[in-house]
């Protein structure tokens, strides 16, 4: 899955559980949310100077939320129409599988931040796996049209376009495409994630049903989109037909990842 994308849902994870007091230990909890990075800050705006900011540490925004008067936190996301190429084929990289925000509710209104990956070039010529500094800043909107997504509908949703794909997989003879839909697909039947660990370092335990595990966990199998390599780079088919399933497939599974994802990561949002 993209990176970018699991760095949100931790945050929301940590953000709800602290809003709901179920942190005890505050210690490492910026350290989990940093797979990959150097730093993850947040600018927060000065009060009637919007021009100039404070910067936060993770856990420093986590401890704000409730003096800032936040009720919750959600992830949003938000599709980016290109007319040259589908979102799904950029979908593997930073920045380019549309507009993830996070956003925090407060009364009548949201903040949605953004973040902004940028390569620390110190890091990368060290050697060093924490390559990235991400920024997270706040949007200039206060309000969006949010669509609600329940783990239940879109685990049986995401059910039937892997079956889909298991079969068209079988039909095109890839093998290695079809293990890897159908073991999503078996995660989903037995409605609980597969090893007791799956995002253990990522999230909050236990504030998520093991339905709502197992569509995360089915949804991070199936996020075949990237580069070279990937779903993305299969391209040989016998007949117009097949690759017109392919792409029809393609478009269904990567929509209905997002609408999983979303499913997923709200689940653990608590009315306040």
């Amino acid at each position: 899955m993209n990176v970018s994308i699991l760095q949100m849902v931790s945050i929301v994870s940590y953000s709800n559980a602290y809003l709901n007091d179920q942190l005890p230990e505050i210690s490492n909890q910026g350290e989990k949310i940093s797979m990959y990075c150097n730093k993850v800050l947040f600018h927060i705006p000065v009060e009637g100077n919007e021009t100039q900011y404070t910067t936060q540490a993770p856990i420093d925004w986590f401890l704000s939320l409730k003096f800032r008067g936040v009720k919750q936190v959600k992830l949003h996301y938000k599709s980016v129409p290109n007319l040259n190429m589908p979102e799904r084929m950029s979908a593997g990289f930073v920045g380019g599988a549309g507009i993830w925000m996070v956003e925090t509710v407060l009364d009548g209104k949201s903040e949605f931040w953004y973040s902004k990956w940028q390569v620390d070039e110190h890091q990368r010529k060290l050697g060093s796996d924490r390559i990235w500094t991400v920024t997270y800043k706040k949007a200039p909107i206060t309000e969006l049209l949010t669509e609600v997504y329940t783990v239940d509908t879109q685990a049986e949703e995401l059910k039937l376009i892997l079956s889909e794909l298991v079969s068209f997989c079988s039909e095109i003879k890839e093998s290695g495409w079809q293990s890897i839909f159908a073991g999503a697909k078996t995660v989903l039947d037995n409605a609980k994630p597969s090893v007791s660990t799956y995002l253990k370092d990522m999230i909050v335990d236990g504030v998520y049903t093991p339905e709502a595990l197992a569509l995360m966990e089915a949804a991070d199998r199936s996020y075949v989109f990237g580069g070279m390599g990937s779903w993305n780079d299969v391209v040989s088919f016998e007949t117009k037909e097949q690759e017109g399933t392919y792409l029809t497939l393609s478009d269904k599974l990567y929509a209905s990842l997002n609408k999983c994802i979303l499913a997923f990561a709200n689940s653990c949002v608590i009315d306040r």
